[in-house]
């Protein structure tokens, strides 16, 4: 098949590939604002970390997603959701501040694509090791509240080949703008409903 956005392809086709590339973008940024939506609304912690997940998978047609936060004092991470057969070898694992892809992205506040892991020194090869899956392509996202600390994002193998785009960045960045708030929110909702707690059991002791 003959690639129609290239000078052989004819203007009118070429009109037509760029204005159905436009309208894709546009529906993953609609999609981008009701996610933020959903996420706002969400209280609980645990819903709400496996709706980002779910949502970064979604957003950038990825083959999965985890998510790891950060204990904002060390900058440890910790995966606290993990998709897929690698969640069992995962779960609750943690990383050292500034190891392995995640706590890169976490150090230096910054998204990284790596479209070579194996060839990457910051990819922790234990992983796939473990569990027999294979990382083709990664995208790390720190979520950050202010200068805060609160974790980091992985998107793992676009869908169909190929590495992240600059599109996917930018998403997975807003996204992770997003997250970020929503997940201080309700940790701090946590925080208070126990403080309510203790207290009422307290005046009844």
């Amino acid at each position: 098949m003959s690639d129609t956005t290239s000078p052989e392809a004819s203007p009118e086709s070429q009109v037509a590939v760029l204005e159905q590339r436009l309208d894709q973008e546009v529906g993953r940024f609609k999609q981008l604002i009701e996610v933020a939506t959903t996420l706002n609304s969400t209280v609980n912690l645990d819903e709400l970390l496996g709706k980002i997940m779910a949502s970064a998978t979604d957003l950038v047609n990825a083959e999965t997603s985890s998510l790891l936060l950060a204990d904002e004092q060390t900058e440890d991470l910790t995966f606290a959701v993990v998709d897929g057969d690698v969640a069992t070898v995962l779960a609750d694992q943690k990383v050292p501040a500034g190891q392995g892809v995640a706590g890169w992205a976490l150090e230096h506040r910054e998204p990284v694509v790596v479209d070579d892991p194996a060839g990457d020194e910051r990819f922790y090869q234990g992983v796939d090791t473990g569990s027999g899956f294979v990382t083709r392509s990664l995208m790390a996202i720190p979520l950050m509240v202010k200068d805060r600390p609160v974790g980091v994002l992985e998107m793992i193998n676009k869908v169909g080949g190929g590495g992240f785009t600059e599109l996917d960045v930018e998403i997975g960045k807003a996204l992770a703008s997003f997250a970020a708030v929503a997940i201080d929110n309700a940790s701090m909702y946590a925080k208070l409903t126990d403080a309510v707690i203790t207290a009422r059991l307290s005046y009844r002791l």
